[in-house]
């Protein structure tokens, strides 16, 4: 497939707090879905009592599964929501440091554990991402 771009506008802007003990990934995908959000860039900072996360095996079209049940702060956080299944999805990829500065990351995934985290989630209007299977990748793309 070619290089492909959709031109989108700005729309609602919102800023939040999750609750401590919460799942980062269920929260937001909540909101979304509460307030028909079905296309947004998204970026959090905060800290994690547990991370879950995952690297995808290019060659095998599979995701490896890891977790860290180490406190951690959230030192990246990049990510989007779009439509799979026609429900808003959010794909993160995320960095977690420890105390000693070790960091960890990749594919946010649920079970990671809120200790404290502030996000921002900025809508984008006039365009709809929806993901779907794509055979070359093995992933559910735009």
């Amino acid at each position: 497939m070619p290089t492909k771009f959709w031109e989108a506008k700005a729309g609602r802007a919102f800023a939040g707090r999750l609750a401590t003990g919460s799942d980062l990934v269920e929260e937001i995908e909540r909101f979304c879905l509460e307030r028909e959000i079905t296309a947004a860039q998204v970026t959090a900072i905060g800290a994690v009592r547990r991370a879950r996360y995952a690297y995808y095996e290019q060659g095998e079209h599979r995701y490896l599964e890891l977790e860290s049940d180490t406190h951690h702060e959230i030192t990246g956080f990049v990510g989007n929501v779009s439509l799979r299944d026609d429900k808003p999805f959010l794909h993160v990829h995320a960095t977690f440091a420890d105390a000693g500065g070790a960091t960890v990351g990749g594919h946010l995934r649920r079970g990671t554990e809120v200790f404290a985290a502030e996000v921002m989630i900025r809508e984008l209007g006039d365009v709809s991402l929806a993901r779907l299977h794509d055979e070359e990748t093995g992933l559910a793309l735009w």
